[in-house]
């Protein structure tokens, strides 16, 4: 049954725990996502499967971090908030491996891109079972402390703010952070 809410609307819910308000406003945003990723694929040592990971969380945040009293519209924001994640974790990875970021890709062009895939039902599909292995592998495979942390990094806390909401150091919070990503990563890994 289609959700009769505005995307701002959906927002508000989703944050006050609504799963299916939480479930439109992601799939609205796949295609995005899909699209991010596969742009930005193939530069540095991350696959597209990672990207769409990242895509994922930078659509998480966007939820969390929507603020209709801007102005903006939700699926404006949670475009710009998934391609800056996407785009940053490229600009990182290729820091690490001492390469050269030439290939940032506008907003623009995503935009775009987005427009001319939105249709494609097994893409929708496909994001929306990497969303639910996301979701059922943060309930089911997270710990606590993983967990905690790992949404708020997802909330853009640093570490140091992490650690001291949790009342842990900022080896322990990295040391958490990773351990949920691998799992993540695994977990995902088997659907796609």
């Amino acid at each position: 049954m289609p959700d009769n809410r505005n995307d701002n609307e959906l927002a508000a819910a989703a944050v006050a725990g609504d799963k299916d308000a939480m479930s439109s406003l992601i799939s609205s945003v796949l295609p995005c996502i899909e699209v991010a990723a596969t742009l930005n694929a193939g530069n540095g040592t991350i696959t597209r499967s990672d990207l769409i990971q990242e895509g994922l969380i930078g659509a998480i945040n966007a939820i969390f971090s929507f603020d209709a009293s801007r102005g903006i519209k939700f699926s404006t924001y949670a475009q710009k908030c998934i391609t800056n994640r996407i785009t940053s974790v490229v600009r990182d990875n290729s820091r690490e491996k001492r390469q050269t970021n030439n290939s940032y890709v506008s907003l623009d062009d995503v935009e775009n891109a987005v427009s001319l895939s939105s249709g494609n039902p097994e893409t929708v599909l496909s994001m929306e079972e990497s969303v639910k292995s996301i979701k059922d592998c943060i309930d089911t495979k997270l710990t606590e402390l993983e967990k905690n942390v790992l949404l708020l990094h997802i909330a853009d806390e640093s570490y140091e703010q992490i650690s001291q909401k949790l009342g842990i150091n900022s080896r322990a919070v990295g040391n958490a952070l990773s351990r949920a990503r691998q799992k993540i990563r695994a977990e995902i890994g088997k659907d796609i």
